[in-house]
């Protein structure tokens, strides 16, 4: 009875984590943040991607603003040099977005002089803006 208990249970547990694995759908960025594929969160999601490349690579923080815009503060406006940089519910009309994506007329890709992010973190803040840039969860 204890051999055919192990036999089944191996199998099973290989079913089990393919069933767990699959259900959690979403990547992992290289710090281990889970980034769901939807109803993404400002402060658990979008803002530690800002914090670790726009704000900490002092470009985009309450000291420096570069282009003027603020991204250290906990809520914030999304205002630049250019104006508004993020259009709630539409990423492709969204300077922050494109400008992570591609150069935009005399503006250079983003993050300036830094590799590109990943891909993990432009799609989430892509699905972040399309669901309407909400900056209170």
């Amino acid at each position: 009875m204890k051999n055919r208990f192990k036999l089944y249970s191996i199998p099973m547990l290989v079913v089990i984590n393919i069933v767990l694995l699959w259900g959690c759908k979403g990547t992992t960025d290289n710090n281990g943040m889970v980034l769901p594929e939807k109803n993404l969160s400002y402060s658990q999601h979008i803002r530690p991607i800002f914090m670790e490349n726009c704000i900490e690579a002092n470009c985009h923080n309450s000291k420096d603003l570069a282009g003027g815009l603020d991204l250290e503060t906990a809520f914030p406006t999304f205002m630049s040099n250019s104006g508004q940089v993020v259009v709630p519910e539409d990423p492709e009309h969204s300077l922050l977005f494109q400008l992570l994506i591609n150069r935009v007329g005399e503006i250079p890709r983003m993050p300036l002089n830094r590799p590109p992010l990943p891909e993990s973190y432009i799609r989430a803040i892509e699905t972040w803006i399309a669901e309407g840039a909400k900056t209170t969860n």
